[in-house]
């Protein structure tokens, strides 16, 4: 499916949205703060107002737009948030980089948006959230700020929606959660990961052995809270066979780790 033609209504924004207190929602607003005379600071306080009192409506976000209705005494300003989306080109390069991170995929594969995803894609020269110059609104009021209050209320609303599904953000940028992850699983299976620049190797006998593997104080003193995993090889399964390795080389890699677990728990549990 073409990234263009798919969109997504955000989790009901019917209550009045709260203020942007955690991580998503603060990188949106601080992103919206420093770019600059563009957006005047005077309208922001208003427009949080706005957003806070639920007079965002219908917010929908699809690539390269955020739409909201904002609803006032006088009547009901449609708004819609511009972003340029990634081309083709720059999502497969993106998604490289984040397939060559085993911990993102593997997150992202379970439903999480990496704290760092942004970092990641700046490697591959991308952006999740607006660069200066990018961000710009439409409003039919009378108001010629960018944005005026009532694109400063869809710019809070959406802030508060990211803490629900941070995953807007790249659908934003062009990308829906599915079509993500599906090339993402393509990416990682199809082995093209970009090289980690200076990576070398070190022989195992020229390890310090002597120096760097110790442990000061008693280990036994350590608390430990052990539970048996419920599915011990789910995420290998979920990132798929490793670059080099067949679907039934990855279940035989699968079975060793269910294996190796139970082994592990039969041990810790004194067996």
């Amino acid at each position: 499916m073409s990234p263009a033609a798919s969109s997504t209504r955000s989790d009901s924004r019917q209550q009045p949205a709260a203020a942007a207190a955690t991580s998503w929602s603060r990188r949106w607003i601080r992103t919206l703060e420093s770019l600059g005379a563009t957006y005047p600071n005077t309208r922001l306080p208003r427009g949080r107002s706005l957003a806070r009192n639920g007079a965002v409506q219908g917010l929908v976000v699809r690539p390269g737009e955020v739409m909201a209705r904002v609803e006032q005494a006088k009547g009901a300003w449609p708004v819609t948030l511009t972003l340029p989306v990634f081309t083709d080109d720059q999502w497969a390069h993106g998604l490289r980089f984040l397939a060559g991170q085993l911990q993102h995929t593997a997150s992202l594969l379970e439903g999480r948006m990496p704290e760092n995803v942004d970092e990641t894609l700046g490697r591959a020269e991308l952006a999740a959230f607006p660069r200066r110059g990018e961000l710009s609104s439409r409003c039919d009021c009378r108001d010629t700020g960018d944005p005026c209050v009532h694109g400063a209320a869809v710019h809070y609303a959406f802030a508060e929606a990211l803490e629900d599904n941070p995953f807007l953000l790249l659908a934003l940028r062009g990308r829906s959660r599915e079509e993500l992850l599906a090339q993402l699983h393509a990416a990682r299976n199809d082995g093209a990961l970009p090289e980690r620049a200076g990576r070398t190797g070190v022989p195992a006998a020229e390890l310090p052995s002597g120096e760097a593997f110790f442990a000061v104080g008693d280990l036994t003193a350590v608390p430990l809270h052990p539970q048996r995993p419920t599915d011990p090889a789910a995420r290998l399964r979920r990132l798929g066979p490793p670059p080099g390795c067949t679907v039934a080389d990855a279940e035989r890699l699968a079975a060793v780790v269910e294996s190796a677990a139970a082994w592990a728990w039969g041990l810790e549990q004194g067996g």
